[in-house]
């Protein structure tokens, strides 16, 4: 892996760029009528009239714009350890070449460095899919993997981004 900082901010700003458009096109991402994440099985599910999309999921952390307070998904106590794992692959990286912002939680951060965070640990993670919902206050940054379509006819087709 690339360990270049700069590098990595550009190819994760490109590779959740290039697989938010495609899970968008494929699959309509952003515009579920509801979804859901369950730590236990470590799966977040999106709910359309026609049709149940899911995959596995990690939480890298949360953004409250409120308190401008970024909290790693390591750092987080109601987070489970099962959807943690890519966040601590994260917290690993940083430590091993000393970027303070992926060891250090919570971070003083506005929106802008919170996606520059979020992009490099997207880069880090090897991650294929990011789902981001803000309710105006927090914002989750949950990255998923394959996804799973469930048609309303019972038709099953599995989805995933291949990023360079």
């Amino acid at each position: 892996m690339d360990t270049d900082l700069a590098g990595l901010l550009l190819q994760g700003q490109d590779h959740i760029a290039e697989s938010t458009r495609a899970h968008a096109d494929r699959w309509g991402l952003g515009s579920a009528d509801r979804w859901s994440l369950d730590q236990r099985e470590g799966r977040v599910v999106w709910t359309f009239a026609d049709r149940v999309v899911s995959a596995p999921a990690q939480i890298l952390g949360s953004w409250s714009s409120k308190a401008g307070s970024f909290v790693w998904a390591w750092d987080n106590a109601t987070i489970l350890e099962e959807v943690s794992r890519t966040a601590e692959q994260v917290r690993a990286f940083g430590a091993e070449h000393e970027v303070l912002a992926l060891t250090t939680s919570p971070l003083a951060v506005d929106e802008e460095q919170v996606r520059d965070l979020i992009a490099l640990a997207f880069a880090i993670g090897g991650c294929t899919g990011l789902y981001h919902p803000y309710d105006g206050r927090l914002a989750t940054y949950v990255v998923f993997g394959e996804v799973t379509i469930e048609q309303a006819d019972g038709t099953v087709e599995q989805f995933d981004v291949l990023l360079p």
